[in-house]
């Protein structure tokens, strides 16, 4: 089930994205966290335990030259000053989404632009969200399911009202891996796989923070 919190701050946030989807995406990219930090040819240690922490190794990476996602949406560093944000900002439950929202939709207005049907329009959208193109994101990589499956898997239902883009009708075979790692900001470790866009994201065993609703981290 979706924290409830997240559901009022998709509706209040990112209006003219579906609830739905939104909160399949963000699932899948940060398993809602706030503070996740996924970085393109590497990953973190562990991830950021709170803001200052995220904002820090942000800044870090920034200098390092490294390429990186921030936040709840893993809004991309090149799209900051496109949605008018800061490694400051963009760690804003609300900022972030908006952000994220925005790029979807504009995905969304894209795919819907070459003459796909809604719910193509959709999972080209999530392909754009996640790699910039429209077909990237419906290649197997992780677990052998490719990225629009994995969003597809997490999606659940949510009462909503009028929105742009509409929601996940079907979900495909095949649930989205819970890829899980913990770790230091700032210390990195090379990855194989240079694609990735998500963050690692890792389980604490005795404590569990505020913003964890669902008792996952």
């Amino acid at each position: 089930m979706m924290p409830v919190d997240f559901a009022m701050l998709a509706q209040q946030c990112a209006p003219s994205v579906h609830p739905t989807t939104l909160q399949a995406v963000v699932k899948t990219e940060s398993g809602f966290n706030p503070y996740a930090i996924g970085v393109v040819g590497g990953r973190l240690a562990r991830q950021p335990r709170s803001r200052d922490e995220a904002v820090a190794t942000a800044r870090a990476l920034e200098a390092a030259g490294w390429n990186y996602s921030m936040g709840l949406a893993q809004v991309n560093r090149a799209n900051l000053r496109i949605y008018g944000l800061t490694s400051e900002t963009v760690f804003d439950p609300c900022a972030n989404l908006r952000a994220g929202g925005a790029i979807l939709a504009d995905c969304y207005t894209r795919a819907t632009a070459g003459g796909r049907v809604p719910q193509d329009a959709v999972r080209a959208a999530l392909s754009c969200y996640y790699s910039g193109n429209f077909t990237r994101g419906f290649k197997r990589d992780f677990g052998g399911t490719s990225y629009v499956q994995r969003v597809a898997a997490n999606a659940t239902s949510v009462g909503v009202s009028a929105t742009v883009v509409p929601p996940i009708a079907v979900v495909p075979d095949g649930a989205a891996p819970d890829s899980r790692g913990a770790a230091r900001p700032v210390r990195l470790r090379r990855a194989d796989d240079s694609s990735t866009t998500g963050a690692d994201r890792g389980r604490e065993t005795d404590h569990h923070p505020a913003w964890d609703a669902l008792g996952d981290f």
